[in-house]
């Protein structure tokens, strides 16, 4: 069944040409309308196929959820203390600017994280040579895979106002997704401004000050001079990695979630093609560095 909407609560239609038990993908037919919004949605201009695209998560809140998760406040637990960094800059009696950070704190309702689901896109071609652009992860069609059958068609539909269910040969054959090429990052060009580089659409709901102390924090990793610094894209889009070879050190950054940082050693290209959530529960890092007054303290530790 191919839908053209813009989302779906329930997978009943989706699903009534697709048997019991039946294995499927989930995407969309690859044509000119669909490569305009890859390029305009997923900051992709050039993929090929085979290359596996994370989906950045400024496209709405399914994209959201698939590549940051989301904090669900539990109203039913009393509420805690939390902390607010904000930039001031004030002029005293003399006309001399000062300018500082505070960390003002504020009452609200513990938060359960719900874990991003990571859903990556990739363009495959069928026995006929038709090219689609599908969910890498194989479906079932049964009550226990009904919630990510739902997300993933919503995640589709968020995007690209269309979604299909795809059997991709007569034999149900599975596609082995562990040849395909994971493109997370790409190198930001010596002498370029790293806060340049961020578009638009990546900063833009940010506030001002949020602006000021994550450039500055940025600007501060820089002034130790990284032999390269990567930019993210796709589902990594707003993630630095400042790599120093001598040091056999990287810095896992972002503008994303504004909370912590994370130091890793060896190679930075094993952990960068694995998920954020595979990061984090295998513990991969060195340090977890909270932006707080502390951050830099921490991190001259490592740097210096």
């Amino acid at each position: 069944m191919y839908l053209n909407q813009s989302s779906i609560r329930t997978t009943k239609q989706l699903l009534n040409d697709i048997e019991e038990n039946q294995k499927f993908f989930l995407g969309v037919c690859l044509k000119e309308e669909t490569l305009e919004i890859i390029e305009r949605k997923l900051n992709f201009a050039d993929i090929r196929e085979g290359q596996m695209i994370f989906p950045n998560p400024f496209n709405g809140i399914m994209s959201e959820r698939n590549a940051i998760g989301e904090f669900i406040p539990q109203k039913s637990k009393p509420k805690e203390t939390a902390y607010r960094s904000q930039s001031w800059e004030t002029k005293d009696w003399g006309g001399y600017t000062h300018s500082g950070t505070s960390y003002v704190p504020y009452k609200r309702y513990p938060r359960l994280f719900i874990e991003p689901k990571e859903f990556k896109y990739v363009v495959i071609s069928d026995e006929e040579g038709r090219q689609y652009f599908i969910l890498s992860q194989e479906f079932e069609n049964n009550e226990d895979n009904n919630k990510n059958i739902l997300f993933g068609a919503n995640l589709t539909l968020e995007i690209f106002n269309e979604v299909g269910t795809f059997i991709m040969d007569s034999n149900q054959k599975v596609i082995n997704t562990s040849s395909f090429e994971i493109v997370n990052w790409e190198i930001i060009p010596k002498g370029e401004q790293i806060w340049e580089s961020f578009n638009n659409k990546t900063i833009e709901n940010l506030s001002n000050s949020e602006q000021i102390l994550i450039q500055e924090r940025f600007d501060y990793i820089y002034s130790f001079k990284p032999d390269s610094v990567r930019q993210g894209i796709g589902g990594y889009t707003g993630y630095l990695i400042f790599e120093f070879k001598d040091k056999n050190l990287f810095i896992f950054d972002s503008i994303l979630y504004g909370d912590a940082m994370y130091i890793f050693k060896d190679d930075w290209v094993n952990v960068s093609k694995l998920t954020k959530r595979e990061i984090v529960q295998n513990n991969l890092a060195e340090e977890r560095i909270i932006h707080n007054e502390y951050w830099k303290h921490k991190l001259n530790r490592h740097l210096k």
